[in-house]
């Protein structure tokens, strides 16, 4: 029996929330990963903003790889974007590696994800503002849930570029064999649009925080 067959038999729920983030149409694709990732957001932010010590990631934060207040708003837009589009580079090299259905880039979104949460619930951002209490305004406030909104796009738009396949479990054991070759990567119509309005989103996102660093610090 397959690993995949075996979690449908002990965890039906997993299996189906799996045939959802996997489903051929990107669009189911996209809106599945992320109602999956913001539930899991919001549950971290509650247990970060309660329950962990304050500044716990700020030294993790990828915005303290950039220098000082650039200096205008379209040098700042350029500085954070050029950190953005490496980590959407990241995401999608690790689609090159799939684990029986999964594909690693949704880890490593996952990750992100998960970290932007403890991120605001701890106050680790590289601009102390105080803990970000959980709240719709908040979140719909600042660019971060765009930009990890921008990066499921990139996840789940990269999907079918996969080299390596880890064919069955135990994950941590088996071994990647390599099925596919660069060659053999083609992304649907459709999978070209959400990659495109997802670096859309994200450069958006990305001029928004240049105009809000430049109001606080410029």
């Amino acid at each position: 029996m397959t690993e995949t067959a075996a979690s449908s038999r002990r965890f039906p729920v997993v299996e189906t929330v799996s045939d959802y983030v996997n489903h051929e149409n990107v669009a189911v694709r996209f809106v599945s990963l992320w109602t999956v990732l913001m539930a899991l957001f919001v549950a971290t932010w509650y247990a970060s903003y309660y329950f962990l010590p304050e500044g716990l990631l700020r030294s993790t934060n990828t915005a303290t790889l950039l220098p000082e207040y650039a200096g205008s708003v379209w040098r700042e837009f350029l500085a954070i974007i050029a950190i953005n589009l490496v980590t959407c580079l990241i995401v999608a090299a690790a689609n090159t590696f799939r684990s029986v259905r999964t594909p690693m880039g949704y880890v490593v979104v996952t990750v992100i994800w998960l970290q932007g949460a403890v991120v605001w619930g701890t106050n680790s951002l590289a601009i102390e503002a105080g803990r970000l209490a959980p709240s719709l305004s908040v979140l719909l406030g600042r660019s971060g849930l765009f930009e990890l909104t921008a990066y499921v796009a990139v996840a789940v738009a990269t999907r079918e570029l996969y080299l390596w396949h880890q064919r069955s479990g135990p994950r941590w054991r088996e071994e990647f064999e390599r099925v596919r070759s660069p060659r053999d990567w083609r992304l649907s119509r459709n999978e070209w649009l959400v990659l495109l309005g997802g670096l859309l989103l994200l450069a958006a996102a990305n001029y928004r925080e240049a105009v809000m660093i430049s109001q606080v610090v410029g």
